[in-house]
């Protein structure tokens, strides 16, 4: 049952990054002009964010670094 719940929320995961990737490339995509560009976009921002949480999943459950 847990594993149930962990793919779950893996495939959870990996919608929200696939969408947050689509909104950055929707934002590169259109024409503005910022007087000073951030640093890191926030759709890039969040799809980190995604990343990491991804990472601390598969981590913690034994899926990557499991020995």
């Amino acid at each position: 049952m847990l594993r149930l719940i962990l793919l779950l929320s893996f495939v959870a995961v990996l919608a929200l990054g696939f969408l947050a990737v689509l909104g950055a490339v929707r934002v590169l995509a259109g024409d503005r002009a910022d007087k000073e560009p951030d640093p890191m976009p926030p759709p890039f921002r969040r799809i980190s964010y995604i990343v990491l949480i991804m990472l601390m999943l598969g981590v913690t459950s034994g899926w990557l670094g499991a020995a």
